[in-house]
C-alpha cells in the first residue's frame, strides 16, 4: 500500500512550487475550493492512477473537508487505503495536499483538513497532456501532403484514389497558449519548420464545431525508437521485402520515427478561449476513475 509515500510524486515535473502551512491560509484556500464546489483528482498509490471527485462541504468545525461524487468503481479502488493525495486547479495553479480519510459512505471521503497545501505554477499556460481517447485534431487546409510519398502500404484505403490530402495533426498535449503535435509521418513534419509565419489552421475538438485559428511554429522535435525486435518469422518477411526492408541476418530490429511540433495561437478569441477550457477540463478528468 502507498501511504507513507504519498506525499512524494516522482511523475511530479519540477515546477515552481508555493507551500501555504499557516492555519489561516490553508481554511482560506479551502473555502474557495469548496464555494467553486471544484473538481478533484484524488491519487491513492504511485501508479499514476486516479479518481475523480468533487468538494462538497468544508465542515471547519470539525476540522474536514467532504468529497462526494466518487463513482463505486472509485470506492473500490480506494477502500484499501487511509491516506490519499489531492490535486486540483485553482486559477492557474494546480494545488496539492496530502491528507487521511476519517471516515467513508458510499460514493464520498471525510478528509482531515491537511496542515499544508502546495501550489505549483511552472509556466503562465499549464500544458495538459490529451489522452488518444480524447482524440483532437489541428488541420492546415493550404498546406497540401502528396500521397506519392508513402508507400502504399501505409495509405488509407479511402484516399488511395486521391492525389493529396490537407495536412492534419493530433494534439499531443494543450494549453490555453497553444498545442504540441504528433505525426509518425515525415511527409507531414516536413511541411511545418520553425519560427514560420502565420498559419491558418481548424481546430477539431470532440462535440465541438471546427475552429478556425491562427498558429505559428515555434518548435519541431524528431524522436527515433525500436518498434520491434526479436526472430522474422514468414509473414514479417513477406511485408518486410515489400516494403523493401530486406533483412540481412535472421535477427530483426525495426525502428520508427516519431515527430512532436509545438503551435502557439497567435490570437486567442473569447470562443476559442472557452473551447480550450472545456477540453482543458475534459483532459484532466479523462483517465480517471
Amino acid at each position: 500500500m502507498a501511504n507513507a509515500a504519498m506525499g512524494q510524486d516522482k511523475s511530479t515535473p519540477k515546477e515552481k512550487a508555493i507551500a501555504f502551512s499557516r492555519p489561516e491560509q490553508v481554511l482560506e484556500i479551502l473555502r474557495e475550493v469548496n464555494r467553486r464546489k471544484t473538481q478533484v483528482l484524488i491519487k491513492y498509490a504511485n501508479d499514476g492512477k486516479l479518481v475523480r471527485g468533487v468538494v462538497e462541504d468544508l465542515l471547519g468545525a470539525e476540522g474536514s473537508l467532504v468529497i462526494a461524487g466518487i463513482s463505486p468503481s472509485g470506492d473500490s479502488l480506494l477502500a484499501p487505503y487511509k491516506l490519499v493525495r489531492i490535486e486540483f486547479i485553482l486559477l492557474s495553479k494546480k494545488i496539492v495536499f496530502v491528507s487521511k480519510i476519517k471516515q467513508r459512505v458510499p460514493g464520498k471521503i471525510l478528509l482531515a483538513i491537511p496542515e499544508k497545501l502546495v501550489a505549483f505554477e511552472r509556466r503562465t499556460n499549464s500544458r495538459f497532456r490529451v489522452p488518444i481517447s480524447c482524440a483532437a485534431f489541428l488541420e492546415f487546409p493550404d498546406r497540401r501532403i502528396e500521397l506519392e510519398r508513402f508507400d502504399s502500404p501505409f495509405i488509407p484505403r479511402f484516399l488511395r484514389d486521391e492525389t493529396s490530402s490537407s495536412a492534419r495533426v493530433r494534439l499531443d498535449d494543450v494549453s490555453l497558449g497553444g498545442v504540441a503535435c504528433f505525426t509518425r509521418y515525415a511527409a507531414v513534419a516536413d511541411l511545418f519548420r520553425a519560427d514560420e509565419d502565420e498559419l491558418k489552421a481548424h481546430l477539431f475538438l470532440p462535440s465541438t464545431a471546427p475552429i478556425a485559428v491562427h498558429v505559428s511554429v515555434r518548435w519541431t522535435k524528431k524522436t527515433t525508437s525500436a518498434v520491434m525486435q526479436g526472430n522474422y518469422n514468414d509473414l514479417q518477411r513477406i511485408v518486410a521485402n515489400r516494403l523493401k526492408l530486406l533483412p540481412s541476418s535472421d535477427e530483426m530490429q525495426m525502428r520508427e520515427n516519431f515527430y512532436r511540433i509545438g503551435f502557439q495561437f497567435t490570437e486567442v478569441t473569447s470562443e476559442l478561449d472557452a473551447a480550450l477550457r472545456a477540453f482543458i477540463k475534459l483532459v484532466q478528468t479523462a483517465e480517471s476513475v
